[in-house]
C-alpha cells in the first residue's frame, strides 16, 4: 500500500493509514487532527496553508471517515507523536510525499517530450498485444477449472513490474512517469511474457504451472538486464 495518494491535484495521506503505522487508535488521531484544525484557524495566512479533506472509506469491512492530510498538515500533526517508531514513520511518510512530487514533475516533463511520447505510444501497442494473449490465457485457465482466472491480468502485470524492480502505483500511472529507457525495458519484458504464455499454452501445460513458469522467465529476464547494465 502506498503511503500517499493524489487527490484533486494535490498529495495527501490517509488518517487511518497514519494511525495504523504510528500504532495509534484512529479516533485519537482524529481528535488531534480536529484540535490542530482549531489552532490553525487562529493563524490564517501563516505560510502555505495546511489542508485536510474528509472522505468516507472502508477498511477490512469497517467504514470510517478519513481525514486526508497534505504534507504541511501531516508534518504539524506528527510533531505530536513521540518515540523512535514514530520518527521512523515520519521519515517514511515524508519520503513518500517527496517521491510523489518527483513523479508528478516527471509526468509534466514527459508530456512535453516528443521522443518520450513516441516511445509511450509504441509501448501501448505492445501492451495491447500482451493483454490479448493474457485474455487467451484467462480463457485457457477457465477451461481448466480456474474460478479466478480474470486476476491473471493483474498478477502477470505485477510479476513484470517486480522483475524490473518497479513498484505498482495507481495515480499517476507508473507508465506515465517512466523514462524512455524504462519504457523500452518494460516493452521488452511484456513481449517476453507474451511469448512465454503462448509457448506454454501450446504445450498444453496446467495453467498454474504456466503462471509459475512465466514469473520465473520474467525474473530471469530482469536479472539479465541488470547484469548487462553492470558490465
Amino acid at each position: 500500500m502506498e503511503l500517499v495518494e493524489l487527490k484533486r491535484d494535490e498529495i495527501y495521506c490517509d488518517s487511518h493509514l497514519v494511525a495504523r503505522k504510528f500504532n495509534q487508535q484512529h479516533k485519537e488521531v482524529v481528535k488531534r487532527i480536529k484540535k490542530l484544525e482549531e489552532d490553525l484557524l487562529k493563524l490564517r495566512g501563516f505560510g502555505k496553508t495546511p489542508k485536510t479533506l474528509t472522505e468516507n472509506r472502508e477498511y477490512r469491512g469497517t467504514k470510517y471517515t478519513s481525514y486526508l492530510m497534505n504534507r504541511e498538515f501531516f508534518s504539524l500533526l506528527v510533531m505530536r507523536f513521540k518515540g523512535v517508531k514514530a520518527l521512523e514513520w515520519q521519515i517514511k511518510f515524508n519520503e513518500a510525499f517527496y517521491a510523489m512530487e518527483r513523479r508528478l514533475a516527471t509526468l509534466e516533463t514527459n508530456k512535453a517530450d516528443t521522443a518520450w511520447i513516441g516511445a509511450r505510444t509504441q509501448g501501448k501497442l505492445s501492451r495491447k498485444e500482451e493483454t490479448d494473449i493474457i485474455k487467451q490465457f484467462v480463457d485457457y485457465a477457465t477451461d481448466q477449472g480456474s474460478t479466478s482466472a480474470r486476476y491473471y491480468y493483474k498478477h502477470i502485470t505485477n510479476a513484470t513490474y517486480k522483475a524490473l524492480g518497479l513498484m505498482h502505483q495507481r495515480d499517476p500511472k507508473i507508465r506515465d512517469t517512466m523514462n524512455i529507457y524504462q519504457i523500452a525495458e518494460l516493452t521488452l519484458a511484456e513481449h517476453h511474457a507474451k511469448l512465454s504464455i503462448k509457448k506454454y499454452m501450446s504445450l498444453g501445460r496446467h495453467y498454474k504451472d504456466i503462471y509459475a513458469s512465466v514469473k520465473d522467465d520474467l525474473l530471469r529476464f530482469g536479472n539479465s538486464l541488470r547484469i548487462d547494465q553492470s558490465n
